[in-house]
């Protein structure tokens, strides 16, 4: 995906104070030269001192506006919020981001939990007890006892013990090794989509301020018809009929007005939510802006780099991975373990047959474990392990599957985008020049009011696909590019570079 800035000039809105695309100087909702005119006021000797008063007050005034506007761009950059402040807000305080981290994190200290239970384990132990001791018999040649006793003991010492051959905490190692790798591949494609629908949002605010400005164009040019329309139904030269449909025209133009306030504070609000704070003002996009197709040219060439780039993908081939080594570590739970293991403790004891007594004691050796029955539960745990892997295979397969659709869905969208902005961009043009025609057969009676007002309407319409479809192309593009799994925060200083601070109303 490229962009470029082709030579021309944008134009001049009156309505709004910003340079755009749709309007012209011979639009309704422009004042157009010849419609100014100079008044001579009679005795014009006596109010000559007034008139140099006046002068000078607007003469200041104009250096001051001259002065505003020189600088206006300065101070709107000021307040103006662009495409990349808008993402590193949400970077920094989306909360569903902050989760996402945070997961990572989490998931991150399991490969140390793994390899620790590898390293040698030491813990010491400290036991008290109260015994009763009842003993009737022989004891160590000593015939016909019958002795009893109360007495403490208390024991202490350490366990020294390292894992000599435990098959499931290795196969546990490589699975926290994967899981990590997992979770790296997850918060990527948490980041990816959180700046997707950061440049999703910004760009429904441009578009919902832009359908706003071609609303209040379309209102105003409407509202200069009807009072047209007005004048001639009272010269007798337009009907009552024409006036209704004037003012019914005019009526509709006002409530598309409102909905398309409500629309901009709608999508100014989605927008506040993703990046956490309040905008006052956002970066335009250029009216001269050449959009270029995504590149490379080839669908092929972005399914091959989804396959082994795209983030859910490779999620769900790790999940499979790890699937297959829980498998292997189930079945390997009937297997001998061998551990070292070392003892050093102190017994001391207040009574007793023996006596009272301290006894130190010091071993080391090794222990083998093998499982021979356990009620089933190994069996089990490899049944539940072979579900989940085929569970794993098919989220990879489904997953691929998905991604692959989703691509060549967000190519055709791009592709075709491109196209139908510059179909809408030519419509535009053609419905520009119809609502001029249509104008002047209106004014030389040979139109009626009716197809004037049609005309206005599909103007400011085309105005607003145009709008849109320039908006939606960069989206789809950005999609495709996330969908291949190599969105950058480059590829968004991009677009930002090509962002205009806006002008100050």
């Amino acid at each position: 995906m490229g962009f470029g800035t082709p030579g021309g000039a944008g134009f001049f809105s009156l309505v709004s104070g910003h340079w755009h695309g749709g309007f012209r100087r011979d639009s309704p909702a422009h004042i157009p030269h010849n419609r100014i005119r100079m008044r001579v006021e009679p005795n014009a000797q006596r109010r000559s001192q007034p008139v140099r008063a006046w002068r000078s007050v607007l003469a200041r005034a104009a250096a001051r506006a001259l002065l505003l506007t020189a600088w206006a761009p300065v101070m709107a950059q000021d307040t103006a919020s662009d495409l990349l402040a808008v993402c590193n807000d949400a970077l920094q305080g989306n909360a569903g981001y902050r989760a996402a981290r945070a997961e990572f994190l989490a998931a991150r200290e399991l490969l140390p939990q793994a390899k620790g239970k590898l390293l040698p384990q030491l813990g010491v132990r400290a036991q008290y007890d109260w015994l009763h001791e009842h003993i009737t018999g022989d004891y160590y040649g000593i015939v016909d006892i019958d002795r009893d006793d109360d007495l403490d003991q208390l024991l202490y010492g350490a366990r020294l013990s390292q894992a000599l051959y435990q098959p499931g905490l290795m196969l546990g190692k490589a699975q926290a090794s994967l899981r990590v790798q997992q979770a790296e591949y997850k918060l990527r494609g948490a980041q990816d989509a959180l700046l997707l629908a950061v440049a999703e949002a910004y760009f429904t605010v441009l578009a919902a301020e832009d359908a706003l400005l071609f609303a209040r164009a379309e209102t105003l040019a409407l509202r200069e018809q009807l009072a047209q329309v007005r004048a001639r139904e009272a010269s007798g030269l337009a009907t009552d009929a024409d006036l209704k449909t004037a003012q019914a025209r005019y009526e509709i133009a006002v409530a598309r007005q409102t909905e398309a306030l409500d629309a901009v504070a709608n999508a100014t609000t989605r927008l506040e939510a993703i990046g956490g704070r309040r905008y006052e003002r956002l970066w335009r996009l250029p009216l001269n802006l050449l959009l270029v197709p995504p590149q490379p040219a080839e669908v092929e060439v972005w399914i091959a780099r989804a396959e082994a780039e795209n983030t859910l993908i490779r999620m769900q081939a790790l999940g499979v991975d790890i699937a297959e080594l829980g498998y292997e570590r189930a079945r390997k739970a009937q297997w001998p373990t061998l551990d070292l293991v070392g003892d050093a403790f102190s017994l001391e004891s207040s009574g007793g047959l023996a006596g009272e007594r301290n006894e130190d004691q010091e071993r080391i050796g090794v222990m083998l474990t093998l499982p021979l029955y356990t009620g089933g539960q190994l069996e089990s745990a490899k049944r539940q392990a072979l579900a989940l892997q085929t569970q794993a295979e098919a989220l990879r397969d489904d997953a691929r599957t998905q991604v692959l659709r989703d691509v060549r869905i967000a190519y055709r969208n791009s592709s075709a985008g491109l196209q139908r902005v510059d179909a809408l961009k030519r419509a535009l043009e053609a419905t520009i020049a119809s609502e001029q025609s249509t104008r002047a057969g209106f004014e030389a009676g040979t139109l009626s009011n009716t197809e004037l007002l049609t005309a206005v309407e599909r103007r400011y319409a085309a105005e607003r696909d145009h709008a849109n479809a320039r908006y939606r192309f960069l989206i789809s593009s950005l999609r495709l590019k996330s969908l291949a799994g190599n969105l950058l925060v480059a590829d968004l200083a991009q677009i930002n570079r090509m962002l205009e601070a806006p002008r100050l109303p």
